[in-house]
């Protein structure tokens, strides 16, 4: 509808939308296929998903793509943040560079569709010194994944360490925002209801409506109304 070719399902997103529960590695793999499938069953625009740390080690992994494969998931993310992680304590750091190595070897090697991107997702930027996150970057990309995904960079400095080392030679252009649209809907969910419990009347929300038109589009209502013509006799 709006043009755009590739949508993320964020770890975070997926665990609050399916579960209703924080961002702490509370679902598990079939959860996570079960929701790509949901997904790509009704949508053309290639998916990329957070597969966590691929759910175990580098041999679950390979179970992981394969699954993701066969849900019709384009791209799988696979991070080497330590798991499980937990809110209010000190952050448990990385898996060792070897350990995730492997598991990015066994990701790339499990692909049945050569059209699948691995996703080398790295927590490092933000817990480990600059020339050390580099050197774990630099391992990652020698694995045959095909896209770098760094997370928790806090200073302009690294940024351009990373981009003149990798991201500029390779010619990256992609900026991930996080997650603004989950946000912004929610607070419009919570506003409408709190707004009609304090009784606020209807009409007033009127602007913020989505039109039936759009509704219409979002649910596929032609599609369904055409195959009803086709095919339901009396």
């Amino acid at each position: 509808m709006l043009g755009y070719e590739i949508c993320v399902l964020s770890g975070s997103v997926g665990k609050v939308a399916n579960l209703g529960v924080p961002d702490i590695v509370l679902s598990n793999m079939s959860d996570v296929v079960d929701h790509c499938r949901r997904i790509t069953r009704i949508s053309d625009v290639s998916l990329m998903v957070d597969a966590e740390d691929g759910f175990g080690n580098a041999v679950n992994v390979v179970r992981t793509v394969r699954e993701m494969e066969a849900a019709g998931v384009a791209a799988i993310e696979v991070e080497d943040n330590f798991v499980p992680r937990q809110f209010n304590v000190a952050d448990p750091g990385l898996v060792s560079t070897e350990e995730q190595v492997g598991k990015l070897e066994a990701a790339v090697a499990a692909r049945t569709d050569p059209t699948t991107v691995i996703v080398a997702r790295s927590a490092a930027l933000g817990l480990c010194p600059l020339d050390e996150a580099l050197e774990r970057i630099n391992a990652y990309s020698q694995t045959g994944a095909e896209a770098l995904m760094l997370t928790g960079s806090s200073s302009r400095e690294q940024l351009e360490a990373v981009h003149e080392a990798f991201l500029d030679a390779n010619g990256v252009r992609i900026l991930m925002l996080g997650n603004p649209t989950y946000a912004v809907a929610v607070k419009a969910i919570y506003d409408s209801l709190s707004h009609l419990k304090d009784g606020g009347a209807m009409e007033d929300l009127s602007d913020r409506l989505a039109s039936p038109g759009l509704l219409r589009q979002v649910n596929r209502t032609e599609e369904f109304i055409a195959l009803q013509e086709r095919y339901l006799r009396q």
